[in-house]
């Protein structure tokens, strides 16, 4: 009996545990992809609307068609708007000397998805916007971190967005159902235009997790109508295609 039991705990040893990680949605995010130094994240908000002004009103002085009556005005409200600036400290010139390259970092951290997570199986929670295909049956969808982003609210950065597949037979009640996900997580870009509520959508996604688990979710926000949501959710163009893979 005791070799029995030995030989049973031996094979339970051997066999492959896997651990499912739970995870925020900042951990989607690639660590090294963010550290830079970004000067605009120190602004206000009334300091970068004055510095989205002051390159407005240089362009618009650079442009041919203004004419002698309308450039003093202009030079007028542009000295005030610098003049804003510096006394809060702020070197409007360096900062839209940087703004290209800055923009092209911000670009690339929000594309750039956390290798440390690429094939690990994850639990995630956020809200699901289901395909529904020709068929009437939702197989793949989109998880998002916040109730009514890409209709209501701006789609979120590609890492922030996780094109899911579906393993079983579960089918969302609802769009922006809220649930947790549990799967396998791939760095998979991909791209996909679709019909969502109020218009077409491009849908850009760092990730694919090839879900085998759903767990839906109480407290998910104001119910879309579960007999009419499936008219508002649709691929325009078939599946999603992937643009990159690692």
């Amino acid at each position: 009996m005791r070799t029995l039991l030995a030989s049973f705990l031996l094979i339970c040893m051997t066999l492959p545990v896997w651990a499912v990680t739970p995870v925020d949605w900042e951990d989607l995010k690639d660590p090294e992809a963010t550290r830079f130094d970004d000067p605009f994240a120190a602004l206000s908000l009334n300091e970068l609307r004055s510095l989205g002004t002051v390159l407005r009103l240089r362009k618009q002085l650079g442009e041919s068609g203004v004419t002698e009556e309308a450039r003093p005005r202009i030079e007028q409200k542009l000295a005030n708007e610098e003049a804003k600036l510096a006394v809060s400290g702020v070197d409007a010139d360096a900062l839209l000397a940087q703004r290209e390259a800055i923009g092209r970092k911000r670009a690339q951290a929000a594309l750039a998805g956390n290798p440390a997570l690429s094939g690990a199986e994850i639990a995630i929670t956020g809200y699901v916007i289901p395909i529904i295909e020709e068929d009437g049956i939702a197989r793949t969808g989109y998880l998002v971190p916040e109730y009514g982003m890409c209709s209501h609210v701006p789609a979120p950065d590609p890492n922030q967005m996780i094109r899911y597949r579906l393993e079983n037979d579960w089918q969302a009640d609802r769009i922006y159902q809220k649930v947790r996900l549990t799967g396998r997580i791939g760095l998979t870009l991909s791209r996909q235009t679709i019909n969502l509520l109020d218009g077409q959508v491009e849908m850009i996604s760092a990730f694919e997790l090839e879900t085998h688990d759903v767990q839906s979710l109480e407290g998910s926000g104001p119910d879309v109508d579960a007999r009419s949501f499936r008219s508002f959710v649709s691929p325009r163009s078939g599946a999603a295609k992937p643009s990159a893979a690692n």
